[in-house]
């Protein structure tokens, strides 16, 4: 695109300099007395098209321009010299046309200077924007997932239960802890923990999807339903998430195979606020493992 603009303006640039001199032979030794009162006519076309040289050229044009108007000054010069005094007048013309074209030249010039410079400061600002947006998509990312597995971290999952709260939708919330993880960290060691949360982690993911919101805080997760469930649905979901614990995982040399226990409770009917319904769930967990673990729990105020 660029190089054909260039071609463009050349192309404009030569026909000027056709039309330049055309006019000036027209206007000049080949003008007949009759038409000799219409030279000023001829003077502001060649203006015009010294002028259309600069607009489209630049400093090409500029200097085309000038080299023409300085060869017809000095011919009108020569022609003073030789006697013609009415050549003194387009000697005026000429020097008042390298002028106008200075002036025109320096203006357009400092124009693409500042209209560059803006174009380098927008360029900078812009770059600017994209940084802090990554930078702010990076520090969004460190608030709101855990950084062991990616998941959704707890700090997440009580802005969404605030966010449902305030919209007053109804909605279920699982809260899972693993059974027995402790054992699982002093039998293998802290990395083989880590691993196997990792694992489970990315298979609530993958589960939950964009069905539910699924989040992880230290050994234990969250599950949102949102909407009415009944019991039925939710021990349907439950025991989805039973399966996907009990698939046995292969992590640092040792095959798992785990159980959990499930707390449930359900907005508005467990409690108004992100604390209370989270608390409500904890107890429904420790409800859970109080009577044989690797079972669901609903809350329950007796």
């Amino acid at each position: 695109m660029e190089e054909k603009n260039k071609t463009r303006h050349i192309i404009i640039m030569v026909i000027c300099i056709i039309l330049y001199i055309i006019m000036y032979l027209l206007m000049g030794p080949l003008l007949p007395d009759s038409l000799r009162p219409y030279v000023g006519i001829g003077s502001v076309v060649e203006i015009a098209i010294s002028t259309a040289l600069v607009v489209t050229n630049g400093k090409r044009g500029f200097i085309a321009g000038c080299v023409l108007n300085v060869f017809a000054t000095l011919m009108a010069l020569m022609a003073y010299i030789n006697g013609q005094t009415t050549a003194l007048q387009g000697v005026a013309i000429d020097v008042i046309s390298i002028l106008m074209l200075y002036f025109i030249y320096y203006f357009l010039d400092r124009s693409e200077t500042q209209r560059a410079e803006l174009s380098k400061q927008y360029e900078q600002i812009m770059d600017a924007n994209r940084l802090l947006q990554e930078k702010d998509e990076a520090l969004r990312t460190l608030a709101y997932h855990d950084r062991q597995s990616g998941m959704n971290n707890m700090h997440y999952f009580r802005e969404q239960i605030d966010e449902a709260v305030k919209n007053q939708v109804p909605f279920t919330i699982i809260y899972i802890d693993i059974d027995n993880f402790k054992g699982i960290n002093d039998t293998f060691g802290p990395k083989t923990g880590d691993a196997a949360m990792k694992v489970f982690a990315e298979r609530i993911s993958g589960y939950c999807g964009n069905k539910y919101i699924s989040a992880r805080t230290s050994d234990e997760f969250g599950v949102l339903m949102s909407g009415e469930q009944t019991e039925a649905d939710v021990l349907n979901t439950i025991e989805q998430l039973r399966r996907l614990f009990g698939e046995p995982v292969s992590v640092q040399g040792a095959n798992l195979s785990l159980t959990a226990s499930y707390g449930i409770v359900v907005h508005p009917r467990d409690g108004r606020t992100s604390e209370t319904l989270l608390d409500s769930a904890i107890m429904a967990v420790y409800n859970a493992k109080a009577n044989g673990k690797d079972r669901p729990c609903f809350f329950s105020q007796a």
